[in-house]
Parts: C-alpha cells; structure tokens; sequence
C-alpha cells in the first residue's frame, strides 16, 4: 500500500515507511481551501491548509511512502485521525519521478467542498493573513506553509505551484512586517 502525500506529510511524517518515493498525481492542483480547526488553527478561528481540487490539466508533486503490510491497519486509523477535519481517503494514480518508473495506485487524503471545514477560495492577501495570523495545537500556520514551500523546493524544483509560492512570498512579506511593526 502507498500513501502519497502534498501538504504536511511531505515534511512532518510520523509513521513507519518502508520507502519514499517523489513524484506527482494528475488531475489536481493544491489549494489552501480547506480550514483546519484541529492542527493550525482553532474553533472560530481556523487556520487554512491544503487540499486537492480538481483540474483536468492539474500537476501537483508530493511524496509516496510505501507502507509495509503488517503496518497498514495501524497507518491506516493514525492517518484517518490526523486528517479527521474534514479529509477523505480517496485513490490516485501516482507517477514517480523519473518518468522511467511504473505508475501506481496511492491513497491521498483530501477536503472536499461538502465538508464542513472547508472554506473555498478567497483573495490571496485574505488567505495569506489568515495563515499569518493563525495558530493551534500543532502550531503556527505559517510553519506549515513554509515548510511545505521549503520542502517543495528541495524535492521537486521543477514545480511551479503558483498558489503556494505566491502565499508564501505574502506570508513572509506579513511577518516580516509585523516583527518591524
């Protein structure tokens, strides 16, 4: 069994992999749409993380960690607590980079529009403020867009996810002004 992972479990993994593998699913483009009342933010006043929506010519890269048989049970239940805000399981096609390598089958987790967490598009300076100023129990929102942005970068160069990246050239502009203000 594969997980492939695009927000958080790009760079905070917390469960046993047998191995990882970089590359890409089709058919989506990460979002940060999706509220996060339980990790990033707090009732009343949610941070945003990401989800996958659909786009026909969508590219989003992550990561597939393959799961060793005797762990899928027990990967299975941490992982459908951890995105319990609103995620369901949902089955890709993952292409590991290089394009040499057969493609497979993962199980990504996703926020679909008829949750109730999630919180859909707005302008990306409302966005950008409401991860600069959010927090939770796993802490602020901003680490979980720069680290992602940080990890992407170290991954996959060859991503150009504007959404993320225009977020974080905001978020890092919001926080260096309010630590000069």
């Amino acid at each position: 069994m594969w997980i492939f992972g695009y927000g958080s479990l790009i760079w905070k993994v917390d469960f046993p992999y047998v191995q990882k593998l970089i590359g890409f699913i089709k058919g989506f483009q990460r979002r940060f749409w999706q509220g996060s009342e339980d990790h990033r933010g707090v009732p009343g006043k949610p941070g945003r993380v990401a989800t996958l929506i659909s786009q026909p010519q969508g590219v989003v890269w992550g990561v597939a960690y393959e799961i060793a048989v005797e762990d899928e049970q027990r990967v299975i239940a941490h992982l459908d607590n951890r995105e319990k805000g609103g995620y369901v399981q949902d089955r890709v096609t993952f292409y590991p980079d290089p394009l040499s390598s057969t493609p497979f089958e993962a199980i990504v987790y996703r926020g679909t529009e008829d949750n109730p967490n999630w919180l859909g598009p707005a302008d990306v300076d409302a966005i950008a403020r409401q991860i600069s100023e959010s927090q939770g129990p796993s802490g602020k929102n901003s680490e979980y867009l720069l680290e992602l942005a940080d990890a992407l970068r170290k991954l996959a160069p060859e991503d150009h996810d504007e959404h993320l990246f225009e977020l974080e050239v905001r978020v890092r502009s919001m926080l260096t002004s309010s630590r000069a203000g």
